[in-house]
């Protein structure tokens, strides 16, 4: 599996895959603005700073935040997930 870096997030695009196998490496707010997530992901491991965030700004993603840098998310989507996953 190819490792990624933070940095690497500005340069490059990944799939959900690689960027689940490198997780504990990427800071959440530069992924989210940088990468094309899916709902689940961003459930999983965005709103998740506890358990995979970088730095301190990690932990205050908000879901507004992903409806915004990633919008072709719906709010409904998101809210689906968020159900889903409690």
């Amino acid at each position: 599996m190819e490792i990624v870096q933070h940095h690497d997030l500005m340069y490059n695009k990944y799939n959900i895959e690689i960027l689940e196998y490198n997780i504990d490496n990427l800071g959440l707010r530069r992924l989210l603005v940088t990468q094309t997530l899916t709902p689940d992901f961003c459930i999983k491991y965005v709103l998740n700073p506890d358990d995979h965030g970088m730095c301190v700004e990690d932990h205050y993603i908000s879901k507004n935040d992903i409806l915004l840098y990633q919008s072709h998310i719906t709010k409904e989507q998101l809210d689906k997930e968020i159900m889903g996953y409690k």
